[in-house]
């Protein structure tokens, strides 16, 4: 039998039949009772409770753990119940019995996630937080922060969270090969009490490599009402359930992109070899210098799309920015793009080294990372 145990609150005898039979199928045990009384979370504790919306209970009435994983069953496609239910802290809101086997996924994934969470409980604390970001546009960060989180994953057996905090139009969600339906935005009415719990719902854990990523909104006017408490907060609850965070940071520099660069441990600074990259980078330092952003080890420069007819070589990069280059990926666009139009993990295994030679330099500059920090 499952260590997952579920309540059940509905007088519908045809549904509990319904969630009995998808039970069985994922070996859980689940307990039907026609309402909620306190006494149930206070004499067992659930890790789901599957409400049926269509007897009138509120999320207020229930008050269930933080750690309980809230699901909402309605007959009807009513969306400002559905709101409500989200809001009120709800993981989702199925349409049943017709989306029964969305709640079978989405309940199998949250397994993988609730394993996850209770693996992390002996870490608290000790993540670390690594920011991707460049002063020019189109360097390639995204691309390499997707990269890094695979391969911190996959190579060094870590639990690695990504937040996208390109938060209008970012694209990360397009390399993992996913389309989420929510984001950070949807955090705003639990910012006070925000837990674990609530990163979860928001969160999509892609399969393949572990890794978790977490959205921004494509909405330019949600984007523009996200308080940058949020973010703080978002990092710093983050930081302390994964042992990797990374965020992948917008190139204009705003209050988003300055919490960013002020809760990172670590700053990797994506370069082009070029003079439109070179002059943005004096730009950012000024700013770094200025705020004391990415002091002394804490910055790392990559030079990105590396190639024989680059306007500048490494030697070139190294006396104008006056400090080292700590990894150089070649350009090797007609490889990698393959992969990123099909959202194909760039590794898969352990001993997966790469494919092409961004992911081999990506591998390699992770490798050289791991390895220069952990005295």
């Amino acid at each position: 039998m499952s260590t997952f145990k579920g309540l059940m609150i509905s007088r519908n005898h045809a549904w509990i039949e319904i969630v009995n039979q998808l039970m069985e199928e994922m070996n859980m045990e689940i307990t039907a009772v026609p309402e909620w009384k306190r006494s149930f979370q206070d004499n067992q504790h659930y890790h789901y409770v599957l409400v049926d919306l269509d007897g009138g209970v509120s999320p207020q009435q229930l008050q269930i753990s933080s750690t309980t994983v809230l699901i909402g069953l309605s007959s009807e496609d009513d969306f400002e119940q559905a709101r409500n239910w989200l809001v009120g802290g709800a993981k989702d809101v199925i349409l049943f019995p017709e989306e029964k086997q969305r709640l079978l996924d989405l309940m199998k994934v949250t397994n993988q996630q609730l394993t996850f969470q209770k693996e992390t409980e002996a870490g608290y604390g000790a993540g670390q937080v690594h920011a991707f970001y460049s002063a020019k546009g189109g360097s390639g960060k995204t691309l390499l922060a997707t990269m890094a989180a695979q391969s911190f994953s996959i190579h060094q057996d870590l639990k690695v969270l990504v937040i996208d905090l390109n938060a209008q139009f970012g694209n990360m969600d397009v390399l993992f090969g996913a389309q989420p339906f929510r984001s950070y935005y949807d955090l705003i009415p639990v910012m006070d009490e925000m837990d674990m719990r609530h990163l979860l719902n928001i969160s999509t854990v892609h399969e393949e490599t572990q890794v978790t990523f977490i959205s921004g909104p494509v909405d330019p006017t949600k984007a523009e009402a996200i308080p940058d408490e949020l973010i703080t907060r978002l990092i710093r609850v983050a930081r302390y359930n994964y042992d990797v965070v990374i965020l992948d940071l917008p190139s204009v520099i705003n209050n988003l992109t300055f919490t960013g660069l002020n809760e990172a441990n670590h700053i990797h600074y994506v370069l082009t070899p070029d003079s439109l990259g070179m002059r943005a980078f004096r730009n950012a330092s000024e700013l770094f210098n200025r705020f004391q952003i990415g002091r002394n080890e804490e910055l790392s420069v990559i030079v990105n799309r590396v190639h024989s007819k680059s306007e500048l070589n490494e030697s070139h990069i190294k006396k104008i920015i006056d400090r080292d280059v700590n990894g150089l990926v070649r350009s090797d666009f007609f490889s990698i793009q393959a992969d990123v139009n099909m959202g194909e993990s760039f590794f898969k295994k352990k001993k997966d080294k790469g494919t092409n030679k961004v992911t081999k330099d990506m591998k390699k500059y992770v490798d050289e990372f791991v390895k220069r920090t952990k005295g």
